[in-house]
């Protein structure tokens, strides 16, 4: 009986170990499974196909195409287009990954949706290379979008909802295009319909910012330290403006919730008008031109605003201890003002309609 007992015993053990470990390899299987998904597969473009949509298996260097957690990669001296035939989500985007390229990515009505984008990614040294989005489609990348030294993107649509580096040069068509959190120290081009820049924007000294026909509109704070260009269509600052560069008005109107102009910075008038909605504080250089210029809040200023052909009105309270002189344009002043610097008038009229307190 005990050594029966004993047999059971050992028998029974033998195979609760066996057990114990098929049920840990079958979780290390279910790990590494999931890690490779996790990791996705890279996927480089040959074009060898016989058309060059994206789900053409001969057209990557392995079997299948890139999608869901892949990464799809456009390399080399080569100037190449594939074409979506059917919406994509994949993980990033790399193209110029080894010198000068051109890629086309023809969107064809679908959609492409990437967590990070990288344009000249990996490359070194200065090169050429261009990345276009085109069709009817849109592009979205929800995580980071780069475009290095010595690149362009040129976008139709697209949503760059993450963050954005740019280096060189970007350019958007005639489709909507929205921007996250923004850094720029080369080109930005606005698109012909809309651009709207819903995170922080930072414009390093020597990036632009140019407006196109379309509006442009900057939700967040923008510290700008470059150029900001207005075009034919209307530019609104919904947030803060911090300005230590050049913001210069084309034939669309500019407006600014709050801005903050700093010593030796300029903000120009074009013919579209400036319309200071919150509160301005310039040390700087205000310089009107043949568009209206109004100051609907509170004012301060120790630099220097310079009227234009067009009407200035101040329609909050003033304190100046700088320089403001009208030119051929009436300059108005409906609140009240402190004056300790000095106001000039030209061939136009000036009107105080508040109390002033002169001592400049």
């Amino acid at each position: 009986m005990k050594t029966s007992a004993l047999f059971q015993n050992t028998i029974s053990s033998f195979f609760l170990k066996r057990a114990r470990t098929v049920k840990y390899c079958a979780v290390f299987a279910v790990y590494v499974l999931c890690a490779i998904g996790a990791w996705g597969t890279e996927y480089t473009w040959t074009g060898g196909g016989t058309d060059s949509n994206w789900t053409t298996e001969n057209n990557w260097d392995i079997s299948g195409y890139p999608r869901t957690g892949d990464t799809a990669i456009f390399t080399g001296n080569t100037e190449v287009t594939a074409v979506l035939d059917g919406n994509i989500t994949i993980s990033t985007i790399k193209t110029g990954t080894e010198g000068a390229s051109k890629v086309t990515i023809n969107t064809d009505g679908h959609s492409l949706t990437t967590t990070n984008f990288t344009v000249n990614a990996g490359a070194t040294g200065s090169y050429n290379t261009t990345t276009v989005i085109t069709g009817n489609g849109t592009l979205t990348v929800s995580g980071t979008a780069t475009v290095s030294s010595g690149a362009e993107m040129n976008v139709n649509a697209a949503n760059f909802s993450g963050t954005v580096t740019n280096n060189r040069t970007i350019t958007c068509g005639d489709g909507a295009v929205t921007f996250g959190e923004t850094t720029n120290s080369g080109r930005i081009t606005c698109s012909t319909t809309s651009t709207v820049f819903n995170g922080a924007v930072t414009v390093l000294a020597g990036g632009t910012i140019t407006g196109s026909t379309g509006t442009a509109e900057f939700r967040s704070t923008v510290t700008n330290s470059g150029t900001i260009t207005g075009g034919a269509g209307e530019i609104s600052f919904g947030s803060t403006l911090t300005n230590n560069g050049t913001v210069e008005g084309g034939s669309g109107k500019i407006t600014f919730a709050q801005v903050t102009n700093n010593a030796a910075h300029t903000i120009s008038g074009g013919d579209g008008g400036l319309l200071f909605s919150g509160i301005t504080e310039n040390a700087g250089t205000i310089k009107c031109s043949g568009g209206a210029v109004t100051f609907e809040n509170t004012l301060t200023n120790s630099g220097t605003i310079t009227g234009g052909s067009g009407s200035v009105t101040f329609g909050g309270n003033v304190t100046n201890d700088g320089k403001i002189t009208a030119s051929d344009g009436a300059v108005t002043f409906n609140g009240n003002v402190t004056n300790d610097g000095e106001i000039n008038g030209s061939s136009g009229t000036i009107t105080f309609s508040g109390t002033t307190d002169n001592s400049g």
